[in-house]
Formats: structure tokens, sequence, C-alpha cells
């Protein structure tokens, strides 16, 4: 188990914002986000399959965080972290899966509440997050929310290069 780990199961049930740990009885209504989400921003098709395995990481605390924002059964926004690390190091950092903000709430703070959530996990755990933006619409909106939240101009880009369909 790395290092921040067990900690990492502990620390999400003391704190205190608008932001809940979201549990396995909302399968539903997260997977109804997940598509949403993949409708919007999905490159691949989507595997529900594989969504629900990645999902079943944060629900059974085997290294992902969950987080959500809104009642049960009218989940307003997700933020998924996943305990990772790169290929060439043992060191752990979160890696962001999404943040996502369903359409009816977009004009709340809710994203703001989420990002929040995520730099509290990062000071409780001592690991960093990595996050970013991958998306055809509004990309520039997030960027400066991201800039405002994180403080941060980013760490580089992420380029989508696809084979040419009309040749």
């Amino acid at each position: 188990m790395p290092r921040g780990l067990k900690r990492h199961t502990e620390m999400a049930t003391t704190y205190t914002g608008k932001v809940r740990i979201i549990s396995r009885d909302e399968y539903e209504d997260v997977m109804r986000l997940c598509r949403q989400l993949h409708s919007e921003n999905g490159i691949f098709t989507m595997d529900e399959n594989k969504v629900r395995s990645i999902l079943d990481l944060a629900f059974d605390k085997k290294g992902g965080i969950l987080a959500g924002i809104g009642p049960k059964g009218k989940l307003e926004g997700l933020l998924y972290l996943l305990l990772s690390s790169f290929w060439y190091s043992n060191d752990h950092h979160w890696e962001e899966l999404f943040l996502y903000v369903d359409p009816a709430h977009r004009k709340s703070r809710n994203a703001v509440e989420l990002l929040r959530f995520g730099k509290w996990c990062v000071e409780q755990s001592g690991f960093p997050l990595f996050i970013g933006i991958l998306s055809d619409s509004s990309t520039a909106r997030k960027e400066l929310l991201y800039e405002r939240q994180l403080h941060s101009t980013g760490s580089g880009r992420f380029f989508i290069y696809k084979k040419n369909e009309a040749a």
C-alpha cells in the first residue's frame, strides 16, 4: 500500500465543505453524469463496464475518491481523483479523471467547490494534483477558472491528432 493511501480513505470523512463522498447507492445517478460527460467530451466509445470498474475503485476505497455535490438522487457535479504515479517513479499524485458539472448547474459555484475539495485532498495527503481540461467547448473559460482556483497557469498542454477520415 503506497504511503498516504490509508490516510486518504480516512481524510475524506472530515471535509466540512459542500462536497461529499459519493456512496455506492448513488451508482445510477453517477452513471447518468458519466454518460452526460461522455456525450459532451468523449473522444472514444464509452464502455460502461470499464466505467463501473473505475468507479468501484472509489466505492471500494482502493485508491479512488469520488466526490460530488448535490443531494442523493440529484447529483449536480462530480470530481474523481485517482491515486496514481508516473511510469518512472514510485512517488504518488492525485490524477483527476474528471470534474464535471451538470449543464443545469453550470451557473452555480459547483465547479469551484469541487476544485476546492481537490485542493483539500492535496493539503491533507501531501500528494500533488494533476488536473486538466479536455474539451472542445468553453475551453478558454475553463482555463481561466482553473488558473484562478489553482493559482497556476498550467504545466503543459494536450494535443490530439486523429487520422484524417476525409482522405
